[in-house]
């Protein structure tokens, strides 16, 4: 091969660094070579409007297989968010958050060296980690920030933004200390002429840190590069005493939600990526050493495809599961109503099982469904109902609902229904969050039932809350 090929290959085939190169050819002396492969990647330079704290400019090379792969990866997140979008019901959503969930909460836990049974993992995703070991309660807070991250996608990033999520890492709700204060002792920094960082100086990283933000408002690079890069620049700046990295990852999680993929973005497991921490930390300093960040955002994207891959797959096997309950649930109705001697005890033992199987289809329903599952003592705006609506009579309601009042759609009878406690407020949030649709959407869909008489609208702080009115 001729130089130019061999920049071909080592620029579009693969992004090697130098010390790649130069082990790959089996030679000690590249220079010429690799003065060939630098001039073959400018072509496909993207300058940044991120500095080294030397006032460098860093840059990206999306030669033409690095911009294949970036698409890919954005047309699987985009499939990922079309899929979640189409499932109209709302149990295959629940069972799909509740395993993503699930494995994002074992990625924490292996990062953390921590043994936790499956049991454990379970609670807190169902909101009952009420008893959690001090070493455990990272999984909590963790799981908050996710929750926090999904419920708030259109949230901008800025202080306030790192300022909650940083108070829900440390479990506080009011910060004595923000940036970090404290110099990092770089060991990078002694063994090489030049200094890297992974942590820079505490007199720059305020400066840092609203380029990072600048960076985030005003790039137009796409979603998956500029992810990347924001990951590599929060790592490298390393902000705060503790949760650096955690903070990152859901820097890169918050940047996918405000390009179009929504609250989303909070469901996929790039918490795996904690797990190749020496080699992801290899091509950070790479990156650092020479300005160009394609060396992280190549390794992250190699990295990510097979997480995508596996969230398709869960989506499927919620479909499988909610189908495969619905059949149980047909059939078990079907066998009560043709055995009309069957015992009491085996019709317990029916409805026991069908329970179960509706807590796996909607996990959050001890978080979300007040009127079903919170207290059975609670009185009901809609009067000769009983109190407390289990799933079916709410259900019932819902029918009953869409009957009474064609102006009702589907998705505010299903809402109501189930949040119909007098004494209790409602909020545009949780519209949003059980119904899975936009803000928007859930704004007007809130407002209706007010104009339709269901509910009271009222200003609580800075938010509007939605108390339901007795009706006859």
């Amino acid at each position: 091969m001729n130089n130019v090929e061999i920049a071909s290959k080592f620029s579009n085939e693969k992004y090697c660094t130098h010390k790649e190169v130069m082990e790959e050819l089996k030679m000690p002396l590249i220079d010429g070579i690799w003065n060939t492969i630098l001039e073959y990647r400018s072509h496909f330079v993207h300058v940044l409007n991120l500095k080294h704290i030397n006032g460098t400019k860093y840059n990206v090379c999306l030669t033409p297989t690095i911009s294949d792969k970036v698409n890919n990866i954005e047309r699987k997140l985009m499939k990922i968010m079309a899929t979640y979008l189409k499932m109209n019901n709302l149990a295959e959503k629940d069972v799909f958050r509740f395993s993503s969930y699930e494995l994002i909460l074992k990625s924490i836990a292996e990062k953390y060296s921590l043994k936790v049974d499956d049991d454990v993992i379970h609670n807190i995703v169902s909101g009952n980690a009420s008893s959690l070991s001090p070493d455990l309660m990272i999984l909590n807070r963790y799981f908050n920030c996710l929750v926090y991250i999904e419920n708030n996608p259109d949230e901008e990033i800025n202080d306030n933004f790192y300022g909650k999520l940083y108070s829900l890492l440390l479990g506080t709700d009011e910060l004595t200390q923000f940036y970090r204060e404290n110099e990092v002792d770089n060991a990078y920094s002694k063994v090489l002429i030049g200094k890297l960082y992974l942590g820079v100086p505490t007199s720059t990283i305020e400066d840092n840190m609203d380029q990072l933000v600048n960076f985030i408002k005003t790039s137009d690079c796409s979603m998956i590069v500029k992810a990347a890069v924001a990951y590599y620049f929060f790592i490298y700046v390393k902000p705060f005493e503790s949760y650096s990295e955690e903070l990152a990852l859901l820097t890169f999680k918050k940047i996918l939600c405000l390009s179009d993929l929504g609250g989303v973005a909070s469901l996929l497991n790039f918490e795996k990526l904690f797990a190749n921490k020496d080699e992801m930390e290899k091509y950070i300093l790479e990156s650092q050493k020479t300005f160009d960040l394609t060396y992280v955002l190549n390794y992250i994207i190699r990295l990510t495809e097979p997480y995508l891959e596996e969230a398709l797959d869960l989506l499927s096997e919620a479909q499988r599961t909610v189908i495969k309950g619905e059949i149980y649930q047909s059939e078990e109705k079907n066998i009560l109503n043709k055995t009309p001697s069957v015992n009491q005890s085996n019709a317990e033992s029916f409805n026991n099982v069908a329970e179960e199987f509706k807590k796996v289809q909607n996990p959050n329903t001890n978080t979300t469904n007040s009127a079903s599952s919170l207290s059975f003592s609670q009185s009901i705006a809609i009067n000769n109902l009983p109190t407390g609506l289990n799933e079916e009579d709410a259900e019932n309601l819902e029918n009953h609902l869409i009957e009474m009042n064609p102006n009702l759609s589907r998705g505010q009878a299903y809402f109501y229904a189930r949040h119909c406690t007098l004494g209790m407020n409602y909020t545009i949030s949780q519209y949003k969050k059980n119904l899975g649709c936009a803000y928007e959407t859930a704004r007007s869909s809130m407002d209706h039932l007010v104009y339709l008489g269901y509910y009271r609208k009222e200003l609580l702080k800075n938010k509007f809350i939605y108390t339901p009115v007795k009706k006859g």
